[in-house]
């Protein structure tokens, strides 16, 4: 899974209904740049439900998303 333009810190990502913890990673992020990198959540094929998977992602506050136009 990817999450693009989240300027957060992650805490925590999870499987909703079984509980199972995810590993998050940071891609593409120049440490001397304001633009967000990439957020690689890594979810195994073990715990995809074949209908329909939920992923919770626990946030250091309120959602912070990157806008084009901050530049």
């Amino acid at each position: 899974m990817l999450i693009k333009g989240l300027k957060n810190k992650i805490n925590s990502a999870w499987v909703v209904g079984n509980g199972t913890k995810l590993n998050t990673q940071i891609m593409m992020k120049a440490w001397w740049s304001q633009i967000p990198g990439l957020v690689y959540i890594d979810v195994p094929e073990k715990v995809l439900d074949p209908q329909v998977t939920v992923i919770a992602v626990r946030l250091d506050g309120p959602v912070d998303l990157y806008r084009d136009n901050e530049k």
